[in-house]
């Protein structure tokens, strides 16, 4: 649902560093449900300029956004300017507080990017992220062995509801004799340049590999496997030279909600989320079948949405609505 606009209880204050700050800017973003374009639109209706590429560029990064990035991008959320004044006081407290640091010891925390390029985008000053923060594997279920099984618990506290839930799933749904399997490509229908696949986002201060959009060129690796799990449901998996293997899940964690992320247990019975490839109905430009991946079991009624046009835009588990941006083009790999 829409946020009718303002912060909707998040306090920049608590911020401690331009990490949370970002964080919080982008749970701004989700509650507002506005996509990149519609921020820029909104800005743009107020004679202000917030480009799209930059704001998505912002909330992928660790640095501290310019201040006036930050306001403008405030108002277009539907922030009161009382609130974007608390917003621009907590980034300035950051902001010193890390100079301060940079002072004090050559090892203190990152330095805050305040400064421009020619462009109006965000400087490329800023401290790099290390490469094991750009690329660590996919998320290990010796790691998470206790979330793994509390979710195992889950299911079968609920079992009979999960299966009158996939009983209800609609009969179309079983057909998909067209349905390529194996290695695929997953591409949104709005968009067929771009590949749903794995990517970074900055989530619970630290970085997630989750499913997002980019382009088709830069999607490989991983390479996207369908591969059928039964009773008319499949898993979608990627396989990593680097990763290895890793299905996805539906997070549930606070902070995390409604993400997909890639879990190197991909085992019958494990916690890899099941989809019902469904016919979505219309034609596609190409003639094709356009799809739709509903969550199977508990969840039915959400199906994979894409949270914006965008390069870089989230994958989401919403409800299903059967509009495009739930629809997707699954061909050969």
């Amino acid at each position: 649902m829409r946020s009718t606009g303002g912060s909707g209880g998040l306090c920049p204050a608590a911020a401690g560093d331009a990490v949370a700050l970002v964080e919080l800017m982008q749970q701004l973003k989700e509650r507002s449900g506005l996509t990149y374009r519609q921020l820029e639109q909104r800005a743009a209706e107020r004679g202000e300029v917030l480009a799209r590429s930059t704001l998505a560029d912002v909330l992928r990064r660790r640095t501290l956004p310019r201040a006036e990035l930050l306001a403008v991008f405030l108002r277009a959320c539907g922030c009161a300017e009382d609130e974007v004044a608390a917003w621009l006081a907590a980034r300035q407290g950051i902001e010193e507080r890390a100079a301060a640091g940079a002072g004090e010891s050559s090892d203190a925390g990152e330095p805050p990017d305040v400064g421009a390029r020619p462009d109006g985008g965000e400087s490329a000053g800023g401290a790099a992220v290390p490469d094991a923060a750009r690329r660590s594997p996919y998320r290990s279920r010796r790691v998470l062995l206790s979330g793994a099984a509390a979710l195992v618990a889950l299911l079968l506290a609920v079992g009979i509801p999960l299966m009158t839930g996939d009983a209800a799933a609609p009969p179309e749904a079983a057909a998909k004799a067209s349905l390529p399997t194996g290695e695929v490509r997953i591409r949104p229908l709005r968009t067929p340049g771009l590949c749903l696949t794995d990517g970074r986002v900055l989530r619970e201060r630290r970085y997630r590999t989750v499913a997002m959009q980019r382009p088709c060129a830069e999607a490989v690796p991983p390479q996207t496997h369908l591969t059928a799990a039964g009773a008319g449901r499949h898993r979608i998996q990627w396989t990593h030279r680097d990763h290895g293997k890793g299905c996805l899940v539906l997070l549930r964690e606070s902070g995390l909600e409604g993400l997909l992320e890639p879990w190197d247990d991909c085992r019958a019975g494990g916690p890899a989320q099941l989809f019902r490839v469904e016919p979505a109905g219309g034609r596609t430009g190409a003639g094709g079948t356009a799809y739709r991946l509903r969550l199977s079991g508990e969840g039915a009624e959400r199906c994979v949405t894409l949270g914006g046009d965008e390069p870089g835009a989230t994958a989401l588990a919403r409800p299903c609505t059967g509009k495009d941006d739930q629809k997707f083009l699954i061909g050969p790999g």
